[in-house]
């Protein structure tokens, strides 16, 4: 765990000297017990920075590809990531991310699956809505806007939890889902044009 939050200031303390880095609603961050956080997926920048941010320790869900880079792996091990096939059920990581939150830790998870090339919002995929659903646990939203860029403001907005009823229909909540998050990339964009002026 040293080296975690060795890599977690690490990261906070570059990205801030690069980027400028606005957060708001960090109270709304559940300090026990189990959560999923959920951010829509603008760059690679916003897993290490969406981490670096919360004040307890998260596991990432990572696209298994990244494992095969140089360095990576061992990043990894230390950041609690773990790999996820995408386009397909990938039981081990359903049951890894179970066994996650089943001990009362955090998720940081992207909805979408990947990254949009617009910046649009896209459909949520059913695997958070999976796990929301099977552990009765919280989803913390976060909308990222702006832009990356040396010296570019981006503004990370949470939200407070919200729960996922057992009941709901997949599409209906996975729509919830984004709109949780589409919400709050607007209230940053609305600070953006408010601090434009």
């Amino acid at each position: 765990m040293r080296a975690y939050w060795g890599l977690y200031w690490l990261v906070r303390v570059v990205f801030s000297l690069y980027f400028r880095i606005r957060v708001y609603g960090l109270e709304n961050v559940p300090m026990e017990g189990s959560a999923i956080v959920i951010a829509n997926h603008r760059s690679g920048f916003d897993p290490p920075m969406a981490g670096s941010l919360m004040p307890r320790p998260v596991h990432f869900m990572t696209k298994v590809e990244l494992f095969s880079y140089p360095v990576l792996p061992w990043i990894f091990k230390y950041v609690q990531a773990y790999p996820v096939r995408r386009g397909r059920p990938d039981r081990q990581a359903i049951r890894h991310s179970l066994e996650i939150l089943q001990k009362g830790e955090v998720i940081l998870m992207f909805p979408e699956g990947h990254r949009t090339e617009t910046g649009d919002l896209q459909e949520a995929r059913s695997g958070v809505v999976y796990l929301a659903q099977k552990t009765h646990c919280q989803l913390v939203p976060i909308g990222i806007s702006g832009r990356y860029g040396f010296r570019r403001t981006i503004r990370y907005v949470i939200g407070k939890p919200f729960d996922i009823p057992a009941d709901m229909p997949k599409k209906e909540a996975q729509t919830l889902v984004m709109e949780k998050i589409r919400s709050l990339v607007q209230e940053g964009e609305a600070l953006d044009r408010r601090n434009s002026f």
